[in-house]
């Protein structure tokens, strides 16, 4: 078993955030493209879970799946900030 402390301090502090954004979620909704924020972070978290897992079972493959996690929430943040910053056309 192979568990390093600043990975449960993330899975803790991303645990402090899963609760704020279900507990607030009609204000969330008024993001612009709300729901592919929501999605980068929950991809985010289920990285987190995945890297605490992996000191105790299937190793090589959570391993793979959270990496993969890391790259989708990434993207997936990458497409919310176009969505939201990059996609307007510029008036002028």
């Amino acid at each position: 078993m192979m568990l390093q402390h600043n990975e449960i301090v993330m899975f803790l502090l991303g645990t402090c955030v899963l609760i704020f954004t279900l507990a607030n979620r009609s204000e969330l909704r008024r993001l612009p493209a709300w729901k592919t924020f929501i999605a980068s972070f929950y991809t985010l978290f289920m990285s987190w879970i995945m890297t605490i897992l992996e000191g105790f079972f299937w190793g090589n493959l959570l391993n793979y799946l959270e990496h993969m996690g890391y790259a989708a929430s990434s993207i997936l943040l990458a497409v919310w900030c176009w969505q939201v910053f990059g996609s307007k056309k510029e008036t002028g």
